[in-house]
């Protein structure tokens, strides 16, 4: 499974995602199923604020890559 599009709050975070399979679903449990390597090209890392979040890439000094999927 693969994160396919994205939708943002109006602070611009990810609250919910859309997968390969058409499936939507809150971002806590994309980073659930992310941790038990259910999703694809994603990793669990802490954010600024020490909660749990997906990304495309550990290196948290890279841009996230999911901030540039399509939105829905």
């Amino acid at each position: 499974m693969k994160i396919t599009k994205v939708r943002k709050n109006a602070d611009g975070d990810i609250t919910n995602v859309i997968t390969d399979d058409g499936t939507e679903m809150a971002v806590n449990k994309a980073v659930a199923l992310a941790k038990l390597g259910r999703i694809d090209s994603v990793v669990v890392r802490k954010n600024r604020n020490g909660n749990d979040v997906i990304a495309s890439s550990s290196n948290s000094s890279q841009e996230n890559d999911l901030d540039n999927l399509p939105t829905f």
